[in-house]
């Protein structure tokens, strides 16, 4: 027996509680809806103040693609409105405690407002199927969710490691600033249900109320949320610049082929005619607009003119090479490679005339040497030797370390190889540190 009393007020007791915790009936909604709708004849076209405050907070989805050639950034998400209409407040214990009610957007007053970037529909934003919420202090919130295309003008000087800004600009429509104004709501941008992009990082965001003055003078309330966003560069270091960069490595090879392999000329053109079909593959992912041109494909350009002189001076060495030998070497030009150009990149080796810059001719060490052990020999003699070597240099023999157009070419090959090391690095360093600190 006590066990059946303890029972059944238990169940009284949990009937109790529900039902106050519930508080809904069909019943008490219908006579509540009446009561608003009906009786006080509520006007849907009646602002519910002189001004009205609509706080508004927009909750990001997805990221659903940020077009560059079209200058389009697409979002998925909804807004959150809230504003008081007063008309709809009531008591609740007069209606057996409900304390929310449902509408669609043409039973109760709801501002006019509308994406003014938007490129996809200009309208106002409309959900018949959205309901809104009202509590019993006449607050309303309404969330019409959608997918919303608007302009964003995107710079892509330092692509693939671009930053962009895309906003989200709402503004009241048809209404001024007075009579109604927007602000926002919480921080103004909510990622609760956000999933991450897979070719976008989102860095930085925020909102800005600002206020909008058209044709006629008047003002509008307007909301503005950015969106920062950085691009994930991993895809394109290993699929666009990794290729380019060891395809530039490549073009300067060129040089450092022997001659006389009979390859020089077919590897430089191999070279730059897979840089051109590693371009046209590459084409398609670099983003094209007339508006800002990329660092990168000034880099590209500067890589694939080097391939193509690379071809034009080959050419020139291996005519050089292969010329004849009987064919004599200009006095002028002997000196600027065997003096000059020789020395600087120490051609057969650095020895001391290198070091020294003192020209001095084994015969002329031979002399010296003869002339510590002879220092009896006539000054005679000494003027016959003088003007035997000049007669056999003005005749054009050539002296023991006289070179050759062959030694001329090899001496091009070393010049043209570390002057292209040299500008690979430097242009490759110059825009890769150019790219981090616009990052940075």
């Amino acid at each position: 027996m006590p066990v059946t009393k303890l029972s059944g007020f238990l169940v009284l007791l949990v009937s109790c509680t529900y039902k106050g915790t519930l508080g809904f009936t069909i019943g008490n909604e219908t006579a509540l809806r009446n009561s608003i709708f009906e009786e006080k004849r509520y006007d849907v076209n009646v602002r519910p103040n002189s001004h009205v405050l609509v706080s508004v907070m927009f909750n990001l989805l997805a990221i659903n693609e940020l077009n560059i050639r079209e200058q389009k950034f697409s979002v998925s998400g909804w807004f959150t409105m809230r504003w008081t209409d007063r008309r709809l407040a009531w008591n609740t214990s007069e209606y057996g405690d409900v304390q929310f009610l449902f509408a669609t957007q043409t039973d109760v007053w709801k501002p006019a407002l509308v994406i003014s970037n938007s490129i996809d529909d200009f309208e106002v934003i409309r959900d018949l199927y959205a309901p809104l919420r009202i509590d019993s202090k006449g607050t309303l919130v309404w969330e019409p969710p959608g997918i919303y295309q608007v302009n964003c003008q995107a710079d892509i000087k330092f692509y693939p490691f671009d930053e962009q800004e895309c906003h989200i600009t709402l503004q009241s429509w048809g209404y001024n600033l007075i009579e109604v104004n927007l602000t926002a709501l919480y921080n103004g941008i909510s990622f609760r249900e956000f999933k991450p992009n897979g070719e976008w990082n989102l860095e930085d965001n925020r909102t800005e109320s600002l206020t909008a003055v058209d044709a006629k003078g008047d003002s509008n309330g307007r909301l503005i949320f950015f969106f920062k966003l950085t691009r994930k560069s991993q895809y394109y270091w290993l699929n666009v610049l990794l290729p380019v960069i060891v395809n530039s490595v490549l073009t300067a090879l060129v040089f450092a082929l022997p001659a006389e392999s009979g390859e020089k000329m077919g590897y430089s053109l191999t070279v730059l005619l897979s840089f051109a079909v590693l371009l046209t593959l590459i084409a398609d992912k670099i983003p094209s607009t007339s508006l800002t041109t990329p660092v990168i494909v000034v880099y590209f350009s500067i890589v694939l003119v080097m391939g193509a002189l690379a071809v034009l001076l080959s050419t020139f060495v291996l005519d050089l090479y292969f010329m004849d030998e009987t064919q004599p070497i200009s006095n002028w030009l002997m000196m600027l490679f065997r003096d000059i150009l020789g020395r600087m990149v120490c051609y057969k080796g650095c020895r001391s005339p290198c070091r020294s810059g003192t020209d001095v001719h084994p015969t002329q060490l031979t002399d010296l040497q003869e002339k510590k052990s002879t220092e009896r020999k006539s000054s005679t003699i000494k003027r016959e030797t003088f003007k035997r070597e000049s007669s056999l240099h003005h005749l054009g023999i050539n002296r023991k370390d006289d070179l050759t157009w062959k030694d001329i070419a090899n001496i091009l090959d070393i010049i043209f190889f570390r002057m292209y090391c040299f500008i690979i690095v430097t242009v490759t360093v110059g825009f890769l540190t150019a790219a981090y600190n616009h990052i940075g």
